[in-house]
């Protein structure tokens, strides 16, 4: 027998006078992967009982405490040191009890417990990349992994720090208390422990605050011999507790010679990574428990949290906090909303939708509160359509700054030379496949989107590349990405006397020759043209009234809906109706709208007559101003014309719905303003 093998077997002897029990066709072995583990004699059949760990020689905040069954077995630590630490820090006192026992060797009640773990001059042994050397834990630079490390690394600091501040005014031997086997506590528990909750019977505890404790899980729970148990990924166990230990059951059969695993939860390979030391295979799991997944953060402003709180759909912490961490993966989290969206987790399309929401979907978004947008198959179609195009663009663009950071800290890293370094590699590489996975879909649906416009006369894709809801093209019958180069194409296209003379003053103004090169006019210009377009073209609606209409029915209907937004605005905000431009901007707004509301070709008695009123021209320049601000967002957008081909520029989003969605139907200030004037029928 060796030497490992008898120091189990008296691991196992001291847990059963304990009254912890092990079946009898159940043995601990030593596995090349996965180190002690479980191993069926026979076969097992589905509910047999694998072990029993006896609450006797649990180990925990309780037993330094000592109440209940759970007894110390030891000195206890000074009163001000459980007095100070109980309260807010419970998990602090089970690591400084661990410490104990550890410093206490033979004499420890726990010590055939604690010599079979990995010990603190061990660190190699202990697997975690906390105790990686440095050019080990480089390989994970730029991943999940990376944080919480650091994160590890200060909170222990903090805790040995606390903990020991009261410990040495109090006990002679206070610096064995080294911060290097507070580590080692702190990783045994980590790795090894059980929840509390799902551990402790309430009915043991009387104290108010340590049933709170137990409750919250603010400590966890060491479970000799039942922590032999490793993680495969698969929830084939119960966890049963009684008054006498926590017993661990399958619930599938085992052939004999298999390996007997435990569950530890619904784990990501980042948290099984930094947590265990391991992740699960590629493939070793159906493809709906695929655990590779990759966090996202995202910092929203107060503002966007008080709207975001305004919906029911999820629940964000009351704490305002800096970040907020949400998840992509391959697989998707739910079943409902647009396909290509479901590889997110709760909440994150609806806070980007917040964050990018204009006044309009605000309002919307604040008379819904039921409303979930990433749970509608629909939500591209509906009012939150722009902001939900602007969301799947900023989502994309953290996509790839995510993937990049990846590979070009990838780049300075050597090949990998140890274990620790392979598996890192692979855990980098599959971290990138997510998010290429992700990226890739979204980058499907806004190619579609900023690739066709029926303003441009572009081929329409919806013919040939599928139909029905799910499908990207689908979108097209429902809203366009309008850019401004497409904007005086399709000027050029319906109404060339007026284009010419309006591309003229343009050309004027920026002293520019003909034709114009709007690649470098949007560079600094765009919203000035944006305004300058939709100035244009209401007059035209408001001019040709329905013959306008029935030629441009998708562009009509999208007009009236931002005149009714229009009207919303002025009945809630008094300072609605003023010039929404830089002030660098205005010389040339004003000068261009001026002078289009003077173009002979355009202006009919109807508008000469209305627009004589200085403050018609106003009040129109302002409502174009307020939309060209509203219904816009930047993008990197692929130039028709010029040397280059993409260029940062804002694109129009024109919806095609009738749905009205936070717009008053009742006539307000606008309405009543241009209704007086141009005869719109």
């Amino acid at each position: 027998m060796s030497q490992n093998q008898a120091l189990i077997q008296d691991l196992v002897h001291w847990g059963e006078v304990q009254g912890s029990y092990l079946n009898p066709n159940v043995e601990i072995y030593q596995d090349p992967v996965t180190g002690l583990s479980f191993r069926a004699i026979n076969n097992h059949t589905s509910g047999s009982k694998v072990a029993t760990c006896s609450y006797q020689t649990s180990l925990s905040y309780l037993n330094a405490i000592e109440t209940h069954k759970f007894l110390r077995h030891s000195e206890p630590f000074p009163a001000e040191f459980l007095n100070t630490l109980s309260r807010d820090d419970p998990n602090i006192i089970g690591h400084f009890f661990l410490m104990q026992q550890y410093l206490m060797g033979e004499a420890s009640f726990w010590w055939h417990y604690i010599r079979l773990l990995p010990q603190p001059d061990q660190p190699q042994s202990l697997g975690i990349p906390i105790w990686w050397p440095q050019a080990d834990r480089r390989f994970l630079d730029g991943t999940n992994a990376e944080p919480p490390l650091q994160k590890r690394k200060d909170l222990w600091k903090a805790e040995w720090s606390k903990g020991i501040a009261i410990l040495r005014n109090h006990l002679t031997n206070w610096r064995d208390y080294s911060y290097v086997i507070y580590q080692w506590a702190a990783t045994i528990f980590g790795s090894r422990s059980f929840r509390a909750s799902l551990t402790i019977p309430e009915g043991f505890l009387q104290d108010a605050l340590n049933l709170d404790h137990v409750r919250r899980d603010r400590f966890s729970v060491l479970l000799p011999i039942l922590d032999i148990g490793n993680h495969n990924g698969l929830n084939n166990v119960d966890w049963i507790p009684n008054n006498e230990g926590l017993s661990l059951s399958i619930r599938d059969s085992v052939p004999q010679g298999s390996q007997i695993f435990n569950y530890y939860g619904n784990k990501s390979n980042s948290e099984l990574l930094v947590a265990y030391g391991f992740t699960l295979p590629a493939n070793s799991l159906p493809n709906h428990l695929d655990r590779d997944v990759v966090n996202l953060k995202l910092k929203p402003s107060p503002e966007v949290l008080s709207l975001r709180r305004t919906q029911r759909c999820h629940v964000i912490p009351p704490v305002e906090e800096e970040e907020y961490t949400f998840a992509v993966q391959k697989q998707p989290f739910r079943e409902s909303g647009l396909e290509d969206l479901r590889v997110f987790s709760d909440g994150l399309i609806d806070l980007i939708i917040c964050m990018v929401a204009n006044n309009r979907e605000k309002r919307y978004l604040s008379a819904n509160p039921e409303y979930c947008p990433e749970k509608d198959v629909n939500l591209i179609g509906g009012c939150l359509t722009r902001s939900t195009l602007q969301a799947l663009y900023v989502l994309h663009l953290k996509l790839g700054i995510e993937q990049r950071r990846i590979k070009e800290i990838e780049r300075d890293l050597p090949s990998p030379a140890n274990n620790n370094q392979r598996l890192a590699m692979d855990y980098r590489n599959r971290q990138h496949a997510v998010l290429s996975s992700a990226s890739h879909k979204l980058g499907i649906r806004l190619d579609l989107a900023l690739g066709f416009s029926s303003f441009c006369q572009h081929a329409d894709h919806q013919a040939s590349s599928g139909s029905g809801d799910e499908h990207p093209t689908h979108m097209h019958l429902h809203v366009e990405l309008l850019s401004l180069e497409c904007a005086f194409e399709w000027l050029r296209l319906n109404y060339q006397d007026i284009f010419d003379a309006v591309v003229k003053m343009i050309a004027e103004d920026q002293e520019e020759s003909l034709p114009l090169n709007w690649a470098i006019l949007v560079e600094e210009w765009d919203h000035s043209y944006w305004i300058v377009w939709i100035f244009t073209v209401w007059l035209l609606w408001a001019r040709d009234g329905e013959a306008f209409r029935q030629r441009h029915k998708n562009l009509s209907s999208w007009l009236s809906y931002m005149n009714e937004a229009f009207d919303s605005e002025l009945a809630l905000n008094d300072a609605a109706d003023t010039l929404y431009a830089d002030p660098s901007e205005q010389e040339t707004i004003n000068l261009m709208t001026e002078g289009i509301a003077r173009i002979p070709q355009l202006i009919n008695s109807d508008l000469r007559e209305w627009l004589a009123d200085p403050s018609s021209i106003t009040r129109l320049r302002n409502f174009a101003s307020f939309v060209a601000q509203e219904e816009t967002f930047s993008v990197r957008y692929k130039m028709q014309e010029g040397a280059r081909p993409l260029v940062e520029q804002k694109v129009l989003c024109i919806t095609k719905s009738t749905e009205r969605g936070g717009a008053q139907s009742a006539a307000g200030a606008w309405t009543r303003f241009f209704e007086q004037g141009p005869r719109l029928n």
